[in-house]
């Protein structure tokens, strides 16, 4: 019985799927034509991007790791 409570959301969105009923469609429709409808914006400088780099040079991922431990001084055992 538990099983049938776990699957019950997933039944429930396929269901909707197939009725071709999206949930939140409303929501997002309503979104979608205020900002549509909505001032439009001053252009950007362009200055401002021409002066700082487009690629981030931060290390992401697997290369943070290996910073942060690049970093770290040998076990007290290894200094020996």
């Amino acid at each position: 019985m538990s099983g049938l409570l776990f699957i019950a959301p997933a039944l429930v969105l396929s269901a909707l799927m197939l009725l071709r009923r999206y949930p939140g469609e409303r929501c997002l429709s309503a979104i979608a034509a205020r900002r549509r409808s909505s001032a439009p914006r001053a252009p950007r400088l362009l200055q401002a991007h021409a002066q700082r780099p487009n690629w981030d040079l931060r290390p992401r991922g697997s290369a943070l790791l290996a910073c942060a431990l690049a970093t770290r001084p040998p076990p007290a055992p290894a200094r020996g």
